[in-house]
């Protein structure tokens, strides 16, 4: 299928290209190792699912109890998780042991003079880097120029590195106020590069998708320079991304450490320069009605709750942000955790 270079992220397209990203756009492998096995314990939950749906799974104490797929993905399918890879990050950062209070320039001093000056590795974790870049899926298209997602602009920058430093500072201070930013993200994932001293799909290979037993190895994409996008370039299966809430669930199985664990997204949203249906948000995960979740555009999610039910959900909604598909996915994940 001949994918439009331009539009693959969004409907009728991105039914196809969200499960087979590597074809549309470079990507790189994180590596899998010895796999954790989820029992199968099948629960009829006689669930209505929307119709964009590519794949819902629900896990509870290491025991598969549903699965379902539909669209173009299957079992050993790769779906592109979108924000969802913002969380993968977001864990692997604490096994590499960023200090973050450190100022992001100790370790990407190519941002020295550009807005983020004086932010620290905390704000870009918790979305508080006072930076003027808006999060506007409608004029998207020069970040994922950079990104390798959109072929390239003439007179943009041609890659995640040559566009951070473009990036001025907000009205307001750093810390001030809640400001979603994938750039933050990205720079986060430079930060961990940097400290681990490996790529960046190396590093969450060996920390995170390997020892937590992932089933598979998953994907990364890139930018033209060869710099991971982790701010919405990770792909995986279902069954693996069930395991890293899995994961969250068991308090970072010795993995991730424990008090980070609790403090996903943990801080609530103060000042927030956007509307976002969320009570909180730390360490790149989101709370949201109560329980823990990575989510992503598109129709993403991965939701923890406190009862240890893990509901992974992977769609491919036709536009990035839908507010009935996201009540109708809410009603969902509240539904199976009744």
């Amino acid at each position: 299928m001949q994918i439009p270079a331009d539009a693959w992220q969004v409907g009728p397209w991105n039914r196809y290209a969200y499960v087979h990203v590597s074809d549309v756009v470079p990507t790189v492998p994180v590596s899998s190792g010895e796999v954790r096995e989820l029992r199968v314990e099948p629960v009829d939950l006689d669930l209505e699912l929307d119709p964009y749906t590519d794949g819902l799974a629900v896990v509870r104490d290491g025991a598969l109890l549903y699965e379902r797929y539909g669209g173009e993905m299957d079992a050993t399918s790769l779906h592109l998780s979108q924000s969802v890879g913002k969380s993968v990050l977001g864990l692997t950062a604490a096994i590499v042991g960023v200090d973050p209070q450190a100022l992001v320039t100790d370790f990407v001093a190519e941002v020295g003079d550009s807005g983020y000056a004086g932010a620290t590795v905390r704000h870009l974790l918790d979305m508080t880097a006072a930076i003027d870049f808006v999060e506007d899926y409608q004029s998207f298209v020069h970040y994922d120029a950079a990104c390798g997602w959109h072929p390239p602009i003439p007179g943009s920058p041609g890659s995640i590195l040559e566009f951070l430093p473009t990036i001025g500072p907000a009205a307001w201070g750093h810390g001030e106020r809640w400001h979603y930013a994938t750039p933050n993200t990205d720079l986060l994932g430079l930060v961990v590069e940097r400290v681990a001293g490996a790529p960046l799909a190396q590093v969450i290979s060996e920390r995170l998708w390997a020892p937590m037993g992932a089933e598979a190895d998953a994907e990364l994409t890139v930018d033209p320079a060869g710099m991971g996008a982790p701010g919405g370039g990770f792909c995986a299966r279902l069954r693996d991304y069930a395991r890293l809430g899995a994961l969250v669930a068991d308090r970072g199985r010795g993995i991730v450490p424990p008090d980070w664990i609790a403090a996903l997204g943990a801080t609530p949203i103060v000042n927030p320069t956007t509307v976002e249906h969320a009570d909180g948000y730390a360490n790149q995960w989101w709370t949201r009605d109560g329980r823990v979740t990575a989510r992503g555009i598109h129709g993403q999610t991965i939701s923890v709750a406190p009862n240890r039910t893990v509901v992974a959900i992977l769609s491919s909604w036709p536009d990035a942000v839908d507010e009935r598909r996201d009540a109708f996915q809410r009603a969902l994940v509240a539904h199976i955790n009744a």
